[in-house]
């Protein structure tokens, strides 16, 4: 196989994995996005107590569809 080759089957590697990032951005549960950012919020602003708080966050979340 020549090293040639190998570029190809890098662009199919690159365009699979961004496509499928792009499949999973679109897909995604956007009315999770403000508990998402909450969450965020609380592991920088209080990060000794983000591991109570974690478990009340995940409650709010809705399952995927």
């Amino acid at each position: 196989m020549a090293w040639e080759s190998l570029w190809h089957i890098g662009w199919v590697v690159l365009g699979a994995v961004l496509a499928w990032g792009l499949w999973r951005y679109h897909t995604r549960n956007k009315r999770n996005d403000p508990v998402s950012e909450e969450a965020t919020r609380e592991l920088y602003d209080h990060p000794e107590t983000y591991d109570e708080r974690r478990e009340d966050l995940n409650q709010e979340l809705e399952p995927k569809r």
